[in-house]
């Protein structure tokens, strides 16, 4: 019951959270228009890539720590991993300076706050503080929109720039907030030199085998608008992120059921209670559930699409059902690689995106000297390449056990 009822408050915490984004892509597709849609996505396909150098998977890092050795230490591994991010942070934003780019500033910003906030959310969700994590999510989508509307009602030019500012203040302020809530809460300890070196060791030890893991999936998630815009037009690269934006919305949901279920998960193999045979039976039944998404939105009529978004998105409406599929391939992937991150097989994983990823960047480069409407059945390629990778993994793991 616990299980269920995370999973309850951590699916409507993401979903509200991400509604007032979700809420937003009308008033931003008016006035972006399709072009500065466009270029937004572009730019955030950069903060995506410098998220993944400046977190270092450290959310991950938090929890894992948690589970195996308790929280008497988390701080130190908290602490520790903050310094290196905006250590690494600062030599980025002095590429921006060196390289007299405003907005890529900003863009590593974004990145560099969001990934100091991300470690918050994943104390909050190792120590199964449902709530708490819900209301962090909520703060942050309610502040960043509202500051988004009033910077772009505000200014006239430059609205791109303004997005990713309002995005940065929104992240910001939600950070110092979660921080000053987390240091109240938290017994100060004094640690030495060396402990901090130990803890700085085990972060890049777990954090740096899943660059090319996280890689992988920047490239099959994000590489596809950069062929794009330097491939098509502005246009096209607006309606494609559109449908995909929408689509996200699904993803978002995946996410909350997974961090939800993820510490129950773990508590179950940890104590015996599912095996892998369990694991790949629920990863085949998941596959039932793969085309129901994309079965709704087609039902959907296109004019109520449009009449949403404005006249210039035309065409969006098939770029959505492609990426629902697309995502929801996301469902018997995560259910695999948990049990292989649960035995710290963190190589295996890296191993098994890596090949998933030559397949796809394979396919985008073929499909990309097609039409722009085929580009993306290659993340499907590249999801299905990888499922029965991690099938054989899985099996082979339990068998080592």
């Amino acid at each position: 019951m616990k299980a269920v009822k995370d999973s309850l408050i951590y699916l409507v915490g993401e979903l509200t959270a991400k509604m007032f984004p979700f809420l937003l892509l009308p008033y931003l597709s008016r006035k972006l228009g399709v072009e500065g849609f466009g270029e937004l996505s572009y730019y955030q396909t950069y903060l995506m890539l410098f998220a993944i150098v400046l977190g270092l998977s450290q959310d991950g890092a938090i929890a894992r720590y948690f589970y195996f050795y308790g929280k008497r230490s988390l701080n130190l591994v908290l602490t520790t991993g903050y310094a290196y991010t905006l250590t690494v942070g600062s030599l980025f934003l002095a590429a921006c300076l060196f390289f007299k780019s405003e907005i890529m500033a900003y863009v590593t910003l974004n990145a560099l706050v969001q990934a100091l906030l991300n470690v918050q959310l994943s104390v909050r969700q190792c120590q199964k503080q449902a709530l708490a994590y819900m209301v962090i999510q909520l703060v942050l989508a309610i502040v960043s929109a509202l500051i988004t509307v009033a910077m772009l009602e505000f200014f006239q030019t430059d609205l791109v720039e303004k997005r990713l500012l309002a995005m940065l203040f929104g992240s910001l302020f939600t950070f110092v907030l979660a921080y000053l809530l987390y240091r109240q809460k938290t017994r100060l300890k004094a640690f030495s030199f060396k402990q901090y070196k130990i803890a700085l060791f085990y972060i890049l030890g777990f954090g740096l085998p899943l660059v090319l893991h996280q890689a992988s999936h920047f490239l099959k998630g994000q590489l596809d608008r950069i062929f794009i815009f330097h491939q098509f037009s502005q246009a096209d690269l607006g309606l494609y992120a559109m449908g995909a934006q929408i689509a996200f919305v699904l993803m978002v949901a995946i996410q909350a059921i997974n961090k939800a279920t993820l510490p129950h998960f773990y508590e179950a193999l940890k104590k015996g209670k599912i095996s892998i045979k369990e694991v790949h039976k629920w990863m085949w039944a998941s596959f039932l559930l793969v085309p129901l998404p994309a079965l709704i939105m087609w039902l959907i009529p296109e004019s109520l699409v449009t009449w949403i978004l404005g006249s210039q998105f035309v065409g969006t409406k098939y770029y959505i059902i492609l990426f629902l599929l697309s995502t929801m391939l996301v469902v018997p992937y995560l259910i695999l690689v948990n049990y292989l991150f649960y035995y710290g097989k963190n190589k295996l994983i890296s191993l098994c995106s890596v090949l998933s990823t030559i397949i796809y960047v394979v396919s985008l480069m073929l499909l990309t000297l097609t039409q722009i409407q085929y580009i993306p059945f290659a993340g499907m390629i590249g999801s299905l390449s990888l499922i029965p990778i991690l099938y054989f993994m899985t099996a082979k793991v339990s068998k080592s056990l």
